[in-house]
């Protein structure tokens, strides 16, 4: 059976595995509506819109800077793809003040980005001061932290665009590889873009990582069924930092190159790939990859399944 984290948790952990931020708690936000149609909800609102490059921003008045930063990002971001591999296609953001933020998914409190993967729509906070992720912070960390989850967000995007155009189903099973992917387009813009942005994120997952061991080690992430609350949050989010550094380890060696190589791989099968195919096919792309992946956690788990 193919594991999946239940939808609303797989989602607010991501975000807090993605950028080490220390908000372990299991929430459900009563503030935050749960909607079918992200896209309708966003036309209700009525907000101003502009565009930069492939992106178009919404947002209110007050909000319009914040957005237009976002923007710009994420078209810096789309710009690199573009140039490295030929990948080109329209985004939208919203940047939404805490009173109009929503989710289609129960659990995002305000602060914490998501995507609706087949809109191609990234939601993110407008506001620095008030949310889970950024309260308390410094605000160049807090901005730190909150654009690097909507990289890695809109690195999804990417990934689905880029390895399975058309493909109707949001995300492939095999959760590490397609979360170490996800990771792999944001990195590979702040790697390029900005050194320092990404030495300093590095040193901050490494520290993280060092500070404690999951219970299990393994990268079939079925154990995490059993698993409930805090004990949950801490175990994935370790494992999400685990992979974010593995991001940048590969990074290290392969550079934006890595993604057109991995298009080698059978996407047009992905929805039943299985973790010990993605592995297997990995051995001439990346022979350590695959070993590390192989490997990973033998003693303490028997090795992936």
């Amino acid at each position: 059976m193919t594991f999946q984290i239940s939808r609303s948790i797989r989602c607010l952990l991501i975000f807090a595995g993605a950028v080490g931020a220390s908000f372990l708690v299991m929430v459900t936000d009563a503030s935050s509506q749960l909607v079918d149609s992200p896209r309708e909800v966003l036309e209700s609102l009525g907000l101003e819109t502009a565009k930069i490059g492939h992106i178009t921003a919404h947002f209110r008045p007050a909000d319009r800077s914040r957005a237009l930063e976002l923007a710009t990002l994420v078209d810096e971001a789309s710009a690199m793809f573009e140039k490295e591999l030929r990948l080109s296609f329209p985004v939208e953001l919203a940047a939404l003040a805490p009173d109009d933020w929503f989710s289609d998914i129960p659990g995002i409190p305000y602060a914490i980005p998501w995507p609706a993967m087949n809109q191609r729509l990234l939601f993110l906070p407008s506001s620095l001061q008030v949310g889970l992720m950024v309260e308390g912070r410094d605000p160049d960390v807090a901005r730190r932290l909150v654009d690097f989850v909507a990289l890695h967000e809109n690195g999804h995007i990417a990934a689905k665009e880029y390895f399975r155009p058309g493909d109707s189903v949001d995300y492939i099973p095999v959760q590490w590889f397609r979360e170490l992917v996800a990771t792999y387009f944001a990195y590979c813009y702040i790697a390029t873009a900005d050194p320092a942005w990404a030495e300093s994120s590095r040193a901050e997952w490494a520290r993280a990582v060092a500070a404690s061991t999951p219970p299990v080690l393994s990268l079939d992430w079925g154990f995490m069924n059993e698993m409930t609350g805090v004990e949950l949050a801490q175990t994935y989010e370790w494992y999400q930092l685990m992979l974010n550094l593995k991001a940048a380890e590969l990074f290290d060696v392969h550079g934006v190159a890595l993604l057109p190589a991995l298009k080698r791989l059978p996407w047009d099968r992905s929805r039943d790939w299985a973790s010990v195919f993605v592995i297997d096919s990995l051995d001439p792309i990346d022979p350590g990859l695959s070993q590390w992946a192989r490997n990973f956690g033998a003693a303490q788990s028997g090795g992936v399944r």
